[in-house]
């Protein structure tokens, strides 16, 4: 039942599960307060904001609406929700070597908290650029592609066709490295990968130029960390994982066990990627950058990858109550032997989603059976290595979509709604 459990809200975030400290794993860190400062309403529910939210510097990218009518993207200032720039899907941009399209919001979909698939874009930023899905027509049959959008700007500097004739078949932006961008040409697709009648097709791209890498047929882009990137391969019966080298395709790693659909995939971060195959409940950690798959001893699923230096950490939730306060279980890769924090409430669970320097943040939840004092922590935190909290819980909070040093992103009732993170 945990399993299920962990894979299931891992896979709502559909977010890369970063953690980047250089603190030892049982050094408490400094607490922090969190200051809305602004908010925006939404198209979407807010269920449907993480992966389509990303600070960059002082900037908040924002990508709403599905489709193309209805869809945009927009920069903000963190500082006070200023717009820097807007491309709105209701009037046509000019791409560079393509001529007119239409900002298309699409992207694979996952189940989220009810059983109707939500479309999830990919917004991420590569050299400076952001990889944007266009329709050559607002609606119906048409051709598609990419354009490299300048976040500082919001101007298309590059654009690439990758539909040449009209079709109900997309572009999508399925996943950035370092400096290639993955789209993927297929029928709009959900919670599970293509079916039989229809044969994606990934385009590799350079994220500075825009020009054609490499391309496959019956792949599909997961996500990319420096530069590897990890697809789901479709072979005679099932899809399984693959590691690339992302500007040559060259493939580094081939998995065994078969992937069901996107939620297999954990996270990808500091050279590593994290599998789960939830059919078969193995765990699968990766190093990118040479292919080469880790001994992992544990029963438990990772719920971060992390980095300075890379360690693996993960929480077992139920299993410890009887345990009580051991806080994270922290272990450096790729070598190493698994460490235990010092803070734990009895009855507290907690689901990593994002990390940043010595804070891991995420969503805490309580169980029956656990402390009334214990639910004063119930909610969105940032937690340190040691496992203690260092802000308060935001209760309300629906989702946590982007996190910075100095920014926070959070999805609540309709809005995405920006914090200043600063010292206590």
């Amino acid at each position: 039942m945990l399993l299920r459990r962990r894979t299931v809200l891992l896979a709502a975030a559909s977010v890369p599960l970063v953690a980047a400290c250089a603190n030892a794993a049982d050094k408490a860190a400094p607490k922090l307060k969190l200051e809305k400062v602004w908010q925006e309403r939404l198209t979407v529910p807010a269920d449907r904001l993480p992966g389509r939210a990303r600070i960059v510097g002082d900037s908040v990218l924002l990508a709403d609406g599905t489709g193309t009518e209805t869809g945009r993207v927009v920069c903000f200032g963190a500082a006070d929700g200023t717009k820097a720039w807007v491309i709105d899907g209701g009037r046509p941009m000019s791409v560079p070597g393509v001529g007119d399209g239409w900002i298309c919001v699409v992207g694979p979909a996952f189940l989220g908290y009810s059983s109707k698939p939500v479309q999830r874009p990919t917004v991420q930023v590569a050299e400076g650029i952001l990889p944007v899905a266009y329709a050559a027509a607002p609606k119906g049959a048409t051709t598609s592609g990419v354009a490299g959008v300048d976040v500082r700007t919001g101007d298309p500097v590059w654009g690439y066709r990758a539909m040449s004739t009209a079709s109900t078949d997309r572009t999508m932006v399925t996943a950035v490295a370092e400096s290639v961008v993955l789209a993927t040409v297929s029928a709009p697709f959900g919670p599970f990968f293509p079916d039989r009648t229809h044969r994606p097709t990934t385009i590799a791209l350079d994220a500075k130029t825009g020009a054609e890498l490499w391309r496959a047929t019956d792949v599909v882009g997961l996500s990319g960390d420096g530069n590897s990137v990890v697809v789901a391969k479709r072979t005679s019966a099932e899809w399984l994982p693959e590691v690339r080298d992302a500007r040559t395709g060259e493939v580094r790693w081939t998995g065994t066990v078969r992937l069901v659909g996107a939620i297999d995939h954990e996270g990808t971060a500091a050279d590593h990627t994290v599998l789960c195959p939830t059919d078969k409940g193995v765990v699968q950690v990766v190093r990118l950058s040479t292919g080469k798959q880790l001994k992992f001893e544990s029963d438990e699923i990772p719920a971060a990858v992390a980095s300075d230096p890379p360690l693996l950490v993960w929480d077992s939730g139920m299993n410890w109550w009887a345990k009580g306060p051991n806080g994270f279980v922290t272990q450096t890769l790729p070598k190493g032997s698994p460490t235990k924090g010092r803070h734990r409430h009895h009855g507290i669970t907690f689901y990593g989603a994002y990390g940043v320097g010595p804070y891991i943040w995420g969503r805490t939840q309580t169980y029956r059976g656990s402390d009334p004092e214990d639910t004063q922590f119930e909610g969105l935190i940032a937690l340190d290595r040691t496992g203690a909290a260092c802000t308060p819980a935001m209760r309300k909070a629906e989702q946590l979509a982007h996190v910075s040093r100095d920014w926070l992103v959070v999805g609540l009732n309709g809005y995405a709604q920006v914090y200043r993170i600063s010292p206590a």
